[in-house]
């Protein structure tokens, strides 16, 4: 054995983590000093940043561009000379939620003027979900600064508690995490024991969070969403059922004159045991994302349109597949 070369080959190894570990420090150094520049700025000034920097970045990278025009011209029923405006208005709301989201520590500093930032619509319909003392299943998407849906509740005063996919960039995730925490939330990132972590924290009475939009993959459940055959998550139906927790639609959009968001709070709903597991699960995910659907629909432009939405094609379902043999 070649002692030599494992020490070197160690050597490597953690030359190459120290310079990982460096690369990640400062780019999230870069995104922490950009954060406390723009919290010296008016919002609207902040604002307008985005609205130009969005379009200028996004129309440059063609693979998100042309995934984001294919799925809006499907999803809402668009020629392409119908979906390039909407795309436009995309842009902009991706990049006034990009430093907004930077823009955080200030949501958070002046939280005693909340509203000046964010109203929410209906509160009540949370107030009476909590009073049931199951917890609550908080149904979200990808729609409007999803940041600041969760920020907003937990500022609010709601116990807000989310399950947060790792980004592939550390220096973000941390940065989020920060923010997130500094906001009042609880975050249980997927991957890990999040799983326990979200079941506590439903035992606990808080809102636990699912942003639902995602795909299932091949176990996912087979639904129609956005004129597409799609693979869901079934998440909020699993926690909904155990727990016998009411599921309460919780979306965020932008105001018409871009001063602020509304936090849109919609009727509860519950799962419904007829005794057969799957097939109450799978119809309640349908419910779920026809919620999002409706949503989405009135505010096109602020749905994360460049996502991998539809990754898992229908007869890589498994449940897809057994549905179709079932009816041969």
């Amino acid at each position: 054995m070649n002692w030599c070369n494992i020490t070197k080959t160690s050597q490597a190894r953690n030359r190459y983590k120290n310079e990982g570990t460096m690369a990640v420090n400062a780019e999230y150094t870069f995104l922490n000093t950009m954060s406390r520049m723009l919290c010296r700025m008016r919002y609207e000034r902040v604002l307008a940043i985005g609205r130009r920097l969005g379009p200028t970045v996004l129309q440059r990278l063609k693979k998100p561009r042309d995934r984001a025009l294919s799925q809006m011209m499907t999803g809402l029923s668009l020629t392409r000379e119908e979906a390039e405006p909407i795309l436009q208005q995309h842009f902009e709301h991706l990049g006034m939620t990009a430093v907004e989201v930077l823009y955080t520590p200030r949501l958070v500093a002046e939280r005693e003027h909340l509203e000046r930032y964010i109203t929410i619509d209906h509160p009540e319909r949370l107030h009476a979900a909590l009073a049931e003392q199951h917890g609550v299943v908080g149904l979200t998407a990808h729609v409007g600064n999803w940041e600041w849906l969760g920020a907003g509740l937990a500022l609010a005063g709601f116990p807000t508690t989310t399950i947060a996919k790792r980004q592939p960039n550390d220096a973000i995730t941390a940065l989020l995490n920060r923010f997130r925490t500094m906001a009042g939330l609880d975050v249980f990132h997927s991957g890990g024991s999040e799983i326990i972590g979200a079941a506590r924290a439903i035992k606990r009475k808080k809102i636990l969070g699912f942003l639902a939009d995602k795909d299932g993959d091949v176990n996912g459940v087979p639904v129609m969403f956005l004129n597409r055959v799609s693979s869901a998550v079934e998440g909020p139906a699993v926690f909904a059922r155990r727990f016998k927790s009411p599921i309460v639609p919780l979306f965020i959009r932008r105001r018409e004159d871009l001063s602020g968001h509304v936090i849109h709070i919609g009727e509860p709903f519950y799962y419904e045991d007829t005794g057969n597991e799957r097939a109450d699960i799978d119809r309640l995910m349908q419910r779920c994302t026809r919620e999002m659907e409706d949503f989405i629909l009135r505010y096109p432009p602020e749905w994360l349109w460049v996502q991998r939405r539809w990754w898992t094609e229908p007869e890589q379902m498994r449940r897809y597949q057994k549905a179709d043999e079932a009816v041969r």
